[in-house]
């Protein structure tokens, strides 16, 4: 993947308040990259004004880095990869009034002759940094700082990702270690199960008169 030649001179955005989706704001996800990427979704009521406003800016941010792209690429056009957002399923598989916007950042950063580690900065609702942080789950109400940083690739084409640089937790949900059907108030019905063993049993044995 190809960066743009913007350097560190990236426009950076702030989301209005969203709900935090599938969270790794406290340790860096190793699953695809061994040395981790902080990452969390946000959803966003597209029929919400501010939220809006806030997707209007940000196409127009990505149209600007769109045109510096083709620029620096001597080209009129370029092929345009997809927004790093996308609508979520409704009912029935139609599309809700709701979107996800994906942001990353990489526990390391720089190259071969210096590199860094960096993690997101977490705000409480006051606008003071966490410390400890907390294990914020999905269902927190958060804000997000990212800056827009243009990349071209020939495959995917001319894109931006949003690189998540601080995340305000308005409203905190802590995400529980070994949540399961247990700790949910779950409890197991061995009578339902065994009632609906012989009925399952019973309509075989009718099948097998036939």
């Amino acid at each position: 993947m190809k960066r743009s030649k913007y350097g560190s001179n990236f426009e950076q955005l702030t989301t209005p308040t969203g709900i935090a989706v599938y969270p790794r704001l406290n340790e860096p996800d190793t699953k695809f990259d061994k040395d981790g990427v902080y990452s969390v979704d946000l959803r966003l009521d597209k029929e919400d004004e501010e939220a809006a406003a806030f997707l209007t800016s940000l196409q127009e941010s990505a149209d600007r880095s769109y045109q510096t792209l083709c620029e620096e690429h001597g080209r009129k056009n370029l092929k345009r990869a997809p927004m790093p957002f996308k609508d979520e399923e409704g009912v029935e598989g139609g599309l809700s009034k709701t979107l996800r916007i994906k942001f990353k950042l990489k526990a390391k950063a720089g190259n071969v002759e210096k590199s860094w580690t960096q993690r997101p900065i977490i705000y409480d609702s006051l606008g003071n940094p966490y410390d400890p942080i907390p294990s914020i789950g999905s269902g927190s109400e958060i804000r997000v700082a990212f800056q827009v940083v243009p990349y071209f690739t020939a495959m995917v084409g001319a894109g931006v990702s949003l690189r998540m640089k601080a995340v305000q937790v308005l409203r905190l949900v802590e995400f529980t270690p070994g949540d399961s059907f247990v700790s949910f108030g779950f409890k197991a019905d061995q009578e339902a199960s065994q009632t609906r063993f012989l009925e399952q049993t019973k309509a075989t044995s009718l099948d097998a008169d036939f």
